[in-house]
Protein backbone atom coordinates (compact mmCIF):
# COMPACT_ATOMS: atom_id res chain seq x y z
CA UNK A 1 0.00 0.00 0.00
CA UNK A 2 1.07 3.99 -0.61
CA UNK A 3 -0.58 6.61 -0.65
CA UNK A 4 -0.81 7.87 -4.11
CA UNK A 5 -3.29 10.55 -3.88
CA UNK A 6 -2.79 12.95 -1.16
CA UNK A 7 -6.16 15.74 -0.66
CA UNK A 8 -4.78 18.76 1.63
CA UNK A 9 -7.43 21.39 2.79
CA UNK A 10 -6.52 24.67 2.43
CA UNK A 11 -7.28 27.45 4.78
CA UNK A 12 -7.24 31.62 5.05
CA UNK A 13 -5.54 30.81 8.52
CA UNK A 14 -2.15 31.82 10.04
CA UNK A 15 -0.82 28.02 9.82
CA UNK A 16 -1.76 27.43 6.12
CA UNK A 17 1.50 27.99 4.91
CA UNK A 18 2.76 25.44 7.27
CA UNK A 19 0.58 23.02 6.16
CA UNK A 20 0.73 23.32 2.53
CA UNK A 21 4.47 22.88 3.49
CA UNK A 22 3.98 19.71 5.26
CA UNK A 23 1.26 18.20 2.00
CA UNK A 24 4.01 19.07 -0.12
CA UNK A 25 7.52 17.24 1.76
CA UNK A 26 4.71 14.36 2.42
CA UNK A 27 3.79 14.17 -1.86
CA UNK A 28 7.40 14.41 -2.28
CA UNK A 29 7.95 11.88 0.33
CA UNK A 30 5.80 8.88 -0.83
CA UNK A 31 5.73 10.36 -4.72
CA UNK A 32 2.20 10.89 -4.72
CA UNK A 33 0.10 13.66 -6.29
CA UNK A 34 -0.92 16.98 -4.05
CA UNK A 35 -4.45 17.97 -4.45
CA UNK A 36 -5.14 21.33 -2.24
CA UNK A 37 -8.80 21.43 -1.54
CA UNK A 38 -10.81 24.81 -0.56
CA UNK A 39 -14.01 25.50 0.19
CA UNK A 40 -15.83 28.50 0.43
CA UNK A 41 -19.26 28.88 2.13
CA UNK A 42 -22.17 30.05 0.68
CA UNK A 43 -23.62 33.02 0.93
CA UNK A 44 -26.70 33.68 3.32
CA UNK A 45 -29.20 35.52 4.48
CA UNK A 46 -28.60 37.17 8.17
CA UNK A 47 -31.11 35.92 10.42
CA UNK A 48 -32.65 39.40 11.68
CA UNK A 49 -36.20 40.00 13.37
CA UNK A 50 -38.78 43.23 13.10
CA UNK A 51 -38.59 45.65 10.34
CA UNK A 52 -34.61 45.17 9.99
CA UNK A 53 -35.57 41.86 8.19
CA UNK A 54 -37.76 42.59 6.18
CA UNK A 55 -35.61 43.43 2.97
CA UNK A 56 -32.41 41.69 2.28
CA UNK A 57 -30.51 43.56 -0.99
CA UNK A 58 -28.59 42.03 -3.30
CA UNK A 59 -25.34 43.85 -2.09
CA UNK A 60 -25.10 41.27 1.09
CA UNK A 61 -24.55 38.40 -1.05
CA UNK A 62 -22.22 40.49 -3.31
CA UNK A 63 -20.13 41.21 -0.36
CA UNK A 64 -19.85 37.86 0.81
CA UNK A 65 -19.20 36.66 -2.90
CA UNK A 66 -16.43 39.30 -2.86
CA UNK A 67 -15.29 38.18 0.55
CA UNK A 68 -15.33 34.33 -0.94
CA UNK A 69 -12.90 35.82 -3.83
CA UNK A 70 -10.63 37.55 -1.95
CA UNK A 71 -9.90 34.69 0.29
CA UNK A 72 -9.49 32.39 -2.47
CA UNK A 73 -6.86 34.64 -4.36
CA UNK A 74 -4.64 34.50 -0.77
CA UNK A 75 -5.53 30.97 -0.62
CA UNK A 76 -4.29 30.05 -4.26
CA UNK A 77 -1.50 31.79 -4.32
CA UNK A 78 -0.46 30.49 -1.28
CA UNK A 79 -0.41 27.12 -3.00
CA UNK A 80 0.88 27.60 -6.27
CA UNK A 81 3.86 29.99 -4.41
CA UNK A 82 5.10 26.85 -2.64
CA UNK A 83 4.09 23.86 -4.69
CA UNK A 84 6.14 23.99 -7.67
CA UNK A 85 4.36 21.63 -10.57
CA UNK A 86 7.71 21.49 -12.38
CA UNK A 87 8.82 19.31 -9.74
CA UNK A 88 5.82 17.29 -8.70
CA UNK A 89 2.05 16.51 -9.36
CA UNK A 90 0.24 18.76 -8.44
CA UNK A 91 -3.42 20.11 -8.44
CA UNK A 92 -5.78 22.65 -6.42
CA UNK A 93 -9.40 22.46 -6.43
CA UNK A 94 -11.86 25.50 -5.37
CA UNK A 95 -15.78 25.12 -4.32
CA UNK A 96 -18.53 26.29 -2.77
CA UNK A 97 -20.39 24.60 -0.62
CA UNK A 98 -20.72 22.94 3.18
CA UNK A 99 -16.70 22.27 4.07
CA UNK A 100 -17.11 18.75 5.49
CA UNK A 101 -19.55 17.78 3.18
CA UNK A 102 -17.49 18.93 0.22
CA UNK A 103 -13.79 17.54 1.48
CA UNK A 104 -15.74 14.30 2.76
CA UNK A 105 -16.93 13.60 -1.14
CA UNK A 106 -13.19 14.24 -2.59
CA UNK A 107 -11.67 12.22 -0.18
CA UNK A 108 -13.04 9.34 -1.30
CA UNK A 109 -10.67 10.16 -4.29
CA UNK A 110 -7.45 10.03 -2.06
CA UNK A 111 -5.58 7.93 -0.34
CA UNK A 112 -4.94 10.56 2.17
CA UNK A 113 -6.82 13.40 3.43
CA UNK A 114 -4.61 15.94 5.49
CA UNK A 115 -6.91 18.85 7.80
CA UNK A 116 -6.56 21.13 9.86
CA UNK A 117 -7.29 20.63 13.74
CA UNK A 118 -10.37 22.29 14.73
CA UNK A 119 -10.66 25.82 16.56
CA UNK A 120 -8.79 26.52 19.59
CA UNK A 121 -11.04 28.76 21.60
CA UNK A 122 -12.21 32.10 21.67
CA UNK A 123 -14.41 32.74 18.30
CA UNK A 124 -12.54 29.95 16.55
CA UNK A 125 -14.39 27.45 18.31
CA UNK A 126 -17.59 28.68 17.43
CA UNK A 127 -16.92 28.32 13.80
CA UNK A 128 -17.94 24.94 11.95
CA UNK A 129 -15.54 22.35 12.47
CA UNK A 130 -15.83 19.76 9.29
CA UNK A 131 -13.20 18.04 10.88
CA UNK A 132 -15.57 14.91 11.94
CA UNK A 133 -17.91 14.80 9.17
CA UNK A 134 -14.70 14.37 7.12
CA UNK A 135 -13.41 11.64 9.23
CA UNK A 136 -16.51 9.82 9.45
CA UNK A 137 -17.12 10.13 5.98
CA UNK A 138 -14.02 10.07 3.98
CA UNK A 139 -13.47 6.28 3.65
CA UNK A 140 -9.97 6.59 4.27
CA UNK A 141 -7.25 7.60 6.66
CA UNK A 142 -7.37 11.47 7.94
CA UNK A 143 -4.08 13.10 8.95
CA UNK A 144 -4.87 16.02 11.01
CA UNK A 145 -1.99 18.28 12.10
CA UNK A 146 -1.79 20.29 15.01
CA UNK A 147 -2.47 24.28 14.97
CA UNK A 148 1.22 24.75 16.05
CA UNK A 149 4.44 23.03 16.47
CA UNK A 150 4.74 21.06 13.57
CA UNK A 151 8.23 19.16 13.36
CA UNK A 152 10.39 18.72 10.12
CA UNK A 153 9.07 14.82 10.02
CA UNK A 154 5.87 12.64 10.46
CA UNK A 155 6.30 9.03 11.64
CA UNK A 156 9.85 8.63 13.19
CA UNK A 157 8.86 7.41 16.03
CA UNK A 158 4.92 6.56 15.75
CA UNK A 159 2.29 5.47 19.01
CA UNK A 160 -0.14 3.21 17.79
CA UNK A 161 -3.38 3.47 20.03
CA UNK A 162 -4.79 -0.51 19.80
CA UNK A 163 -8.09 -1.57 21.38
CA UNK A 164 -9.09 -4.63 19.02
CA UNK A 165 -11.56 -2.58 18.14
CA UNK A 166 -12.28 -2.68 13.93
CA UNK A 167 -11.57 0.94 13.79
CA UNK A 168 -8.14 0.70 15.67
CA UNK A 169 -7.68 -2.40 12.82
CA UNK A 170 -8.49 -0.15 10.45
CA UNK A 171 -6.25 2.63 11.76
CA UNK A 172 -3.38 0.59 11.72
CA UNK A 173 -3.47 -0.46 8.03
CA UNK A 174 -4.45 2.83 6.83
CA UNK A 175 -1.06 4.13 8.53
CA UNK A 176 1.36 1.34 6.85
CA UNK A 177 3.25 3.61 4.73
CA UNK A 178 4.24 5.58 7.27
CA UNK A 179 4.93 2.88 10.46
CA UNK A 180 6.85 0.72 7.91
CA UNK A 181 9.12 4.02 6.72
CA UNK A 182 9.42 5.10 11.03
CA UNK A 183 12.17 4.26 13.71
CA UNK A 184 10.31 3.13 16.39
CA UNK A 185 6.92 2.25 16.48
CA UNK A 186 4.99 1.60 19.88
CA UNK A 187 1.24 -0.03 19.97
CA UNK A 188 -0.11 0.87 23.36
CA UNK A 189 -3.38 -0.81 24.71
CA UNK A 190 -5.03 0.76 27.73
CA UNK A 191 -5.97 -1.90 30.12
CA UNK A 192 -6.38 -5.63 29.61
CA UNK A 193 -9.08 -6.29 27.69
CA UNK A 194 -7.32 -4.07 24.95
CA UNK A 195 -4.15 -6.08 25.65
CA UNK A 196 -5.39 -9.12 24.87
CA UNK A 197 -4.93 -8.83 21.34
CA UNK A 198 -1.60 -6.92 21.52
CA UNK A 199 0.21 -9.98 19.84
CA UNK A 200 -1.83 -10.26 17.22
CA UNK A 201 -1.38 -6.43 15.72
CA UNK A 202 2.41 -6.55 16.30
CA UNK A 203 3.27 -9.99 14.30
CA UNK A 204 1.25 -8.05 11.18
CA UNK A 205 3.09 -5.15 11.91
CA UNK A 206 6.36 -6.94 12.09
CA UNK A 207 5.43 -9.01 9.29
CA UNK A 208 5.79 -5.81 7.02
CA UNK A 209 8.92 -4.93 8.31
CA UNK A 210 8.11 -2.17 11.08
CA UNK A 211 9.84 -1.91 14.29
CA UNK A 212 7.53 -2.18 16.74
CA UNK A 213 7.64 -3.04 20.55
CA UNK A 214 4.07 -3.08 22.39
CA UNK A 215 3.45 -1.95 25.52
CA UNK A 216 0.67 -2.23 28.14
CA UNK A 217 -0.36 1.01 29.81
CA UNK A 218 -2.80 1.76 32.54
CA UNK A 219 -6.31 3.16 31.91
CA UNK A 220 -6.71 7.35 32.99
CA UNK A 221 -9.04 9.38 33.66
CA UNK A 222 -10.03 10.32 30.12
CA UNK A 223 -9.07 7.59 27.39
CA UNK A 224 -8.12 10.93 24.89
CA UNK A 225 -5.79 11.94 27.32
CA UNK A 226 -4.56 8.98 28.32
CA UNK A 227 -3.38 8.35 25.10
CA UNK A 228 -1.84 11.66 24.20
CA UNK A 229 0.28 11.11 27.55
CA UNK A 230 1.26 7.89 26.04
CA UNK A 231 2.19 9.74 22.91
CA UNK A 232 4.69 12.16 24.98
CA UNK A 233 5.81 9.90 26.79
CA UNK A 234 7.35 7.79 23.73
CA UNK A 235 8.23 11.77 22.40
CA UNK A 236 6.00 10.51 19.46
CA UNK A 237 5.65 12.76 16.28
CA UNK A 238 2.49 10.82 15.01
CA UNK A 239 0.10 9.18 16.71
CA UNK A 240 -2.72 6.71 15.21
CA UNK A 241 -5.61 5.60 16.05
CA UNK A 242 -9.29 4.16 15.77
CA UNK A 243 -12.26 7.38 15.39
CA UNK A 244 -15.22 7.26 16.92
CA UNK A 245 -15.44 4.00 18.98
CA UNK A 246 -19.20 5.49 20.26
CA UNK A 247 -21.57 6.63 17.91
CA UNK A 248 -20.55 9.96 17.31
CA UNK A 249 -23.94 11.57 18.81
CA UNK A 250 -22.40 10.29 22.31
CA UNK A 251 -18.68 11.67 21.30
CA UNK A 252 -20.00 15.23 21.26
CA UNK A 253 -22.79 15.29 23.43
CA UNK A 254 -20.50 13.16 26.55
CA UNK A 255 -17.14 13.83 25.09
CA UNK A 256 -14.92 10.54 24.16
CA UNK A 257 -11.42 9.80 23.18
CA UNK A 258 -11.60 11.34 19.71
CA UNK A 259 -12.92 14.49 20.54
CA UNK A 260 -10.11 14.67 23.32
CA UNK A 261 -7.33 14.08 20.74
CA UNK A 262 -8.63 15.90 18.58
CA UNK A 263 -8.94 19.12 20.69
CA UNK A 264 -5.54 18.24 22.70
CA UNK A 265 -3.38 16.98 20.28
CA UNK A 266 -0.14 18.78 19.83
CA UNK A 267 1.64 16.35 16.80
CA UNK A 268 0.01 15.01 14.10
CA UNK A 269 -2.90 12.93 14.60
CA UNK A 270 -3.72 9.79 11.90
CA UNK A 271 -7.01 8.91 12.25
CA UNK A 272 -9.77 6.07 10.76
CA UNK A 273 -13.09 4.50 11.75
Amino acid sequence: MAYSTILLELLDDPQNDPRIEYGRRLAERFAAELVGIHVSPPPFIPVGFGEGAVYVGPEIFEAQREANRLVRERVEAAFRRLCDPARMAVRDVYEEGDPGTVIAEAARGADLTVVAQEGGGGMDALAPQPIHHIILSAGGPVLMLPRSGLGEFIGKRAVVAWKGSRESARAVKDALPFLVDAEAVTVVAAGEDAAASLDTITALLKRHGAPVTAKQIEPGSGAGATLLDAAAAERADLLVMGAYGHSRLREIVLGGATREVLRGARIPVLLSC
